[in-house]
């Protein structure tokens, strides 16, 4: 349960457009004190296929992306948390705020009103995004259908 719901909080903050997150984070962030466990670095990784969605793996190709990791320090009577991020693109500062947010939200203090204020809308959007996308390809839609003839009975 509890991995689902970060799942979930990670994927609206990395499909999450950069200039949300930082003007979100200019409310939070001049108060915080953290440290970079692994500053913003780009890589490659290599993506995976399955034949068949569970059939033998195959390379699918490689992917650029950025990771970052921060120890946020305690705040008020919490403990240290430390934030992951793995954003796909060369997008360091992206990075940075997913690892933040992440570390913040692990927080017990931080993590509702921050839901409320930041992830439930990032989530309403895509999901809004996506509900559009859909009815665009459905109105490109075409149905074959093929015609009995009667010797074919």
């Amino acid at each position: 349960m509890l991995h689902d719901v970060r799942k979930r909080r990670m994927a609206a903050l990395v499909l999450a457009d950069e200039t949300v997150l930082e003007a979100e984070a200019a409310k939070f962030f001049d108060s915080l004190s953290y440290t970079f466990l692994r500053r913003p670095e780009a890589g490659l990784v290599v993506l995976e296929g399955r034949a068949g969605n569970s059939g033998q793996r195959f390379n699918l190709g490689e992917m650029l992306v950025t990771r970052c990791v921060v120890r946020l320090e305690p705040q008020g009577n919490g403990t240290a948390t430390e934030g992951y991020a793995f954003v796909h693109g060369n997008r360091p500062r992206h990075a940075e705020l997913v690892a933040l947010f992440d570390a913040l939200l692990q927080q017990e203090a931080w993590a509702k009103p921050l839901t409320r204020s930041l992830i439930e809308p990032l989530v309403a959007r895509r999901e809004e995004q996506l509900r559009k996308r859909a009815e665009e390809t459905a109105a490109t839609r075409v149905d074959f259908f093929t015609l009995v003839r009667g010797e074919d009975e």
